[in-house]
């Protein structure tokens, strides 16, 4: 089943870009969110990329604000259609090549989240 999410991309320290998700209850929710979390990020003085809802069946784990650099150990490739965001966890041994300023964009990015396993 789909579920809305909130996907952002930022520029980290040294060029690379990172990927947090955020769950959202509805589409006006995750819209909301893309507003306060853009806000937030750009005050204190982080590049946003993009933020975007999208829809995925992954579950991924939880955002976690105290996440460090050092920490974004999962590797995802982001494409960004017109609408929407197709995100792809990667295998350490898969390839990704960055195209942000083709049509669509993809992105090569860390995140400190990573697919939930089932308990």
């Amino acid at each position: 089943m789909l579920k809305p999410v909130l996907v952002v991309l930022t520029l980290a320290q040294g060029g690379g870009t990172h990927l947090a998700l955020t769950s959202a209850e509805d589409a006006e929710e995750c819209l909301a969110k893309a507003d306060v979390v853009t806000q937030v990020l750009e005050g204190a003085g982080l590049q946003v990329i993009e933020a975007r809802c999208a829809e995925t069946a992954l579950n991924f784990t939880p955002y976690s604000h105290s996440a460090q650099s050092g920490s974004h150990i999962h590797r995802w490739r982001v494409t960004l259609p017109e609408t929407g965001a197709i995100i792809v966890p990667l295998a350490a041994d898969d390839s990704c090549e960055p195209a942000p300023d083709a049509v669509p964009a993809v992105h090569c990015a860390l995140s400190a989240q990573g697919i939930e396993q089932d308990g």
